[in-house]
């Protein structure tokens, strides 16, 4: 049996001061396709009963001006033309993301009032709503980047203007030896924009705990948390129930109330 285990690397990035303002329209331009296509999804919800793949093929067919498609139904080219079809991809699968959790929170919440409404009560939640705004942080699938070092990376960019291949100076970690790139997203840091690219890596899973028990070698670790003056208790045991080790870590009474507060 295969695992995977994801982690994202975090960088930070040099860019020349003007970049500050392309990054920024990159963003902007994101946040409008995907609320766009967000409107779209909302207008066609049978889609989200699709799979991912296939909802990202009709909402293409909606909105996308080919030869064989010349007249869209709701055509995207009113946002911006000639937007990249990996940055339109991206943009998709974060409208269908949130179209997913808004409607599985409305239906939850419409059950809930339903099922008050039925024993002759009021439901005091409100319903959810549609994003009011979008912050979304814009990923740039295979295609939309290329030329990464450990050291600098390309980066296709909406300047506002046109589309440019941007070269960015990259801080801080890179992908270890094992690992997956994924498709890395520009993050918006307070007044500057760092990079975040998640990495995957597989491998054998040690099997469920039963079997693993079955080992002498295996060793277990224990925590037991908010015991009185302690915030937690941790053990290592043995699979025969032996303890080998253990450490107490205390101030629960002074951090207690806290979260209240």
């Amino acid at each position: 049996m295969m695992g995977k285990a994801t982690k994202t690397i975090k960088q930070a990035l040099c860019y020349q001061p003007q970049h500050a303002l392309w990054f920024e329209a990159h963003h902007a331009l994101f946040n409008r396709v995907a609320a766009f296509y967000f409107d779209v999804i909302n207008a066609h919800v049978k889609l989200l009963d699709l799979p991912t793949k296939e909802a990202l093929t009709a909402l293409e067919k909606l909105t996308h001006r080919t030869a064989d498609n010349p007249d869209p139904i709701m055509p995207l080219s009113e946002i911006e033309p000639n937007i990249p079809a990996l940055f339109r991809r991206a943009a998709i699968n974060t409208a269908l993301g949130s179209a997913r959790s808004f409607f599985s929170h409305l239906a939850r919440w419409k059950a809930k009032k339903a099922k008050a409404e039925a024993k002759g009560k009021t439901c005091g939640d409100r319903p959810p709503v549609p994003p009011r705004t979008w912050r979304k942080s814009p990923s740039f699938y295979a295609g939309m980047y290329k030329g990464r070092t450990t050291t600098n990376t390309l980066l296709k960019i909406w300047t506002g203007t046109c589309w440019s291949w941007v070269k960015v100076r990259t801080l801080g970690g890179d992908v270890e030896d094992g690992y997956v790139l994924g498709s890395p997203s520009l993050i918006r840091k307070g007044d500057r924009w760092v990079l975040h690219t998640p990495v995957e890596k597989t491998f054998t899973s040690p099997g469920k705990i039963v079997e693993q028990m079955a080992y002498p070698e295996t060793r277990i670790c224990s925590v037991d948390l908010n015991l009185g003056d302690h915030i937690a208790v941790c053990t290592v045991q043995t699979a025969a129930g032996t303890i080998l080790a253990t450490r107490f870590l205390k101030g629960g009474k002074r951090i207690s109330g806290f979260r209240k507060r």
